[in-house]
């Protein structure tokens, strides 16, 4: 089942500008960040707004034979072919089924645009950058994709470090 593009981006996109207006009178010299948040089980995570090439439904999943252990298969959106990251088993997180309201996000990297499974987004955020915390604090083997950690809504967000991810799936893929 091909999926259609995520219309609720268009309305992110609008949301977004409507907030840029409205902190036009703030003057206020520090750079905002925009972040698209989503949920991966139990943890919550973003992505900078401006990495994002387009959120989808999901998308049928071609497996790929041979492929990294992190690698689902690649989807076909809009006749260009990308490869469909699991971060569930990068992130050492308990695995889960897609839903209705999982979500494609796939990346626009420079070189190797790919696309992420997510259990669902959220919606989007600004924050200041001074508010991002660039000292990750975690045991966990997730602190090694996350960039900067923010408590929002008396929750910690994981800020997703996409050159990490890219690294770990090119190392896996030597292996």
């Amino acid at each position: 089942m091909q999926g259609e593009e995520f219309t609720e981006a268009e309305l992110l996109a609008l949301e977004l500008e409507k907030r840029n207006s409205e902190r036009a009178g703030e003057n206020s010299p520090e750079p905002d960040v925009t972040l698209l948040t989503f949920y991966l089980g139990d943890e919550w995570f973003g992505i900078l707004l401006e990495q994002i090439k387009v959120v989808a439904r999901m998308l049928e999943v071609t497996q790929v034979p041979g492929a990294s252990n992190y690698i689902l298969g690649v989807v076909n959106y809009r006749s260009a072919i990308y490869p469909l990251i699991d971060l569930h088993k990068m992130f050492e997180l308990i695995p889960s089924l897609p839903t209705r309201a999982s979500r494609i996000v796939i990346i626009n990297h420079e070189h190797h645009p790919f696309g992420i499974l997510v259990d669902s987004t959220t919606e989007v955020k600004h924050v200041r950058q001074s508010e991002l915390n660039k000292q990750v604090d975690s045991s966990s083997g997730i602190s090694n994709y996350i960039n900067a950690e923010i408590s929002l809504d008396s929750k910690m967000l994981g800020v997703l470090n996409i050159e990490a991810i890219l690294r770990m799936i090119a190392g896996a893929d030597q292996s």
